[in-house]
């Protein structure tokens, strides 16, 4: 047996195929690495069993070979479609009885074809043919063959559909893979059509296709070394957004342009107690068949009160393809039960803030005033001390009022306004309110900014707390404005006092209270929640030389917050009526 040069071309598909096969059994695992071996397979089985069969000296040698080589034919379509599904995220359909049905056609045919001389039903005789030193075998092909080749056509026709749907609309991530893949496949497919319709080669009868399979190793070899073939695939795109709609714990419908339902995860199957194949092609409000339930037009977010105590928020959002056609809409259904119920709670306990809580403090406010007059001593002195109390508490109630009204304006529109002479008036008032306080400031003439009533009560809050939490007899107060290059201005509130304790400003930093860490009161609070809604920062330190005394304490407290339209954040905040 000697090998001419047609039979020697084909062993370097063999070598590539071989050489990337012992590649991915050594670095490899993943979705559609084992179709990719067995596609692999077939090609150095169809490859040299060609050869083989070109070097054979005799019909029977020849016939061998040629049942040797079909085996390759039969695997390639098959792997390629096992292949091109799971390396596309499809990796589900891809089951024992998928496999099975699209490999029982194959079998039948390898059957067939090995099996062909007793009932030729495959191709009907085999005319010998020895030139160039090649023995090519020509068939005359019957209609079981047709037929097999046209399912093979549809097998491969099928993969490369699923791949070049990377091309476009995978935003770039894969395209160089697809493209590789397809040129890879399209070489042997337009190889083959080509020898079954009796094109003229090189040689008549010639199969040209397993030559084609070098391109296929090269390009195969191109997105395996530099486009992380296997490594990087398209598949964990595409089952990651399927488990992301699975696993979300709202519920989630597709409807269409008609609003017809044609997906349903299952969260919202066992929310409604729905099943896929009942409600899938039904109208989604007949679905649900309550006159409460609407739907936006278009895009929007809607509160749906459903029969029971149930409410459920409902986000509808549009459903485009990667040209922009709109197919449908997205319905996600969030159970908000029990964050509305939480909110009238706490909006009861907010009214007793007010009112009652409220006015019994002015009650007991004036009882203990009334008794620190009549009373003499150490009696005086704890009517004094009730009084004192009953103040403070009054003024958490007011504090907690403040928070409401700031929070009941966060979707208020920024306003513009002058910041010095914002916080003119209010160092003004508090000179008056505190007499003994000695307070300078270093403000620009104008600074003109973009934002809401929220800043005007965060300042009040901050240079209050900077003169009435001073232990000292004429507390010094520093209030200074600075601007800088990304467009933020800060303003700094310094204060000679005691300082702001290190367990209140992590209470801050942390977001959350516990009953072993937690603030003194809402005035902190209300400045964070506050700057936090304005998109701004907010910062705490240790006053270091800020003013001009060279005897340093306090602390700093400095606010940044954009100068032109800030965002006004309503996720980020933590306020205490509308928390989730």
């Amino acid at each position: 047996m000697s090998l001419s040069p047609y039979a020697l071309a084909l062993c370097v598909p063999v070598v590539l195929a071989v050489a990337f096969l012992i590649e991915t059994w050594r670095r490899c695992s993943g979705p559609g690495v084992r179709a990719l071996r067995l596609l692999l397979c077939s090609i150095v089985l169809w490859a040299g069993g060609a050869a083989l069969a070109l070097a054979a000296s005799d019909r029977a040698t020849w016939l061998a070979f040629e049942r040797l080589a079909w085996i390759g034919r039969i695997g390639v379509p098959v792997a390629w479609v096992l292949f091109a599904l799971q390396y596309t995220g499809h990796g589900d359909r891809v089951t024992r009885r998928t496999v099975a049905a699209i490999a029982l056609p194959g079998i039948a045919m390898l059957a067939l074809a090995w099996t062909n001389p007793l009932h030729e039903l495959v191709w009907s005789e085999v005319r010998m043919v020895y030139t160039q030193g090649v023995a090519v075998g020509i068939q005359g092909f019957e209609p079981v063959f047709w037929a097999f080749t046209a399912y093979a056509y549809a097998l491969v026709l099928a993969g490369i559909v699923l791949v070049m749907r990377l091309v476009f609309t995978a935003d770039h991530l894969f395209v160089d893979q697809g493209v590789a893949l397809t040129l890879g496949v399209c070489a042997p497919l337009f190889a083959n059509v080509a020898t079954v319709m009796g094109a003229v080669g090189p040689i008549s009868g010639l199969d040209l296709t397993p030559y084609m399979f070098t391109i296929s190793g090269i390009t195969y070899g191109y997105a395996f070394y530099r486009s992380d073939l296997l490594d990087r695939v398209p598949a964990t795109r595409q089952i990651g957004r399927t488990a992301v709609v699975r696993n979300m714990r709202d519920g989630v419908i597709v409807v269409d342009e008609d609003d017809v339902i044609v997906d349903v995860n299952p969260i919202a199957q066992d929310q409604f107690d729905l099943s896929t194949p009942d409600v899938v092609g039904r109208p989604v409000r007949a679905v649900f068949d309550d006159p409460e339930f609407e739907l936006p037009v278009g895009e929007g977010t809607v509160v749906w009160s459903a029969r029971g105590p149930f409410e459920y928020e409902v986000k509808v959002s549009k459903l485009s393809d990667q040209h922009g056609r709109r197919l449908g809409r997205v319905l996600v259904l969030r159970d908000i039960t029990d964050r509305t119920n939480r909110r009238q709670q706490l909006q009861v306990l907010n009214r007793v803030l007010r009112h009652n809580f409220r006015n019994d403090m002015n009650v007991i406010d004036v009882c203990a005033t009334q008794l620190e007059e009549r009373l003499d001593g150490e009696d005086s002195e704890l009517a004094d001390r009730i009084r004192s109390v009953a103040r403070d508490l009054s003024e958490t109630g007011t504090k907690a009022r403040e928070i409401e009204r700031i929070m009941s304006r966060r979707h208020n529109d920024p306003q513009p306004i002058d910041l010095p002479s914002l916080l003119t008036r209010q160092l003004d008032t508090l000179r008056h309110e505190y007499p003994a306080a000695e307070i300078e400031s270093d403000l620009p003439d104008e600074l003109e900014i973009d934002s809401t009533g929220i800043l005007e009560s965060v300042l009040e809050n901050v240079l209050e707390n900077a003169v009435v939490h001073n232990d000292s007899q004429r507390p010094h107060v520093w209030v200074r404005v600075d601007t800088d290059d990304s467009g933020n201005v800060e303003i700094a509130v310094a204060d000679d006092g005691p300082g702001i304790p290190q367990q209140e400003r992590e209470v801050l930093v942390k977001g959350t209270e516990t009953p072993l860490e937690h603030g003194s009161g809402l005035g902190l609070w209300l400045v964070n929640w506050g700057v936090t809604i304005l998109g701004g920062e907010i910062e705490f330190r240790d006053r270091v030389a800020f003013g001009r005394d060279e005897d340093v304490s306090g602390s700093v407290v400095t606010i940044s917050i954009p100068r032109q339209g800030p965002t006004v954040h309503t996720a980020t905040g933590r306020p205490p009526v509308d928390a989730d």
